[in-house]
């Protein structure tokens, strides 16, 4: 599950290190619905919704 999870964060990074901003963030909103139950502080799932938050401010 955790493997699992977690590739969907590393693919989100990698779209987001090419600029395929979309692609970047369906993956990172995979990977917070997976894990929308873990542990607050974890530090994949706190960096996931900072990417995001920069992400969608940006035109």
């Amino acid at each position: 599950g955790d493997l699992y999870a977690k590739s969907f964060y590393m693919l989100g990074k990698i779209y987001e290190e090419e600029d395929m901003q979309r692609q970047a963030i369906e993956h990172y909103e995979k990977f917070l619905d997976l894990w929308k139950d873990a542990d607050p502080g974890i530090a994949e799932v706190e960096d996931t919704k900072n990417r995001l938050a920069e992400m969608q401010k940006t035109p």
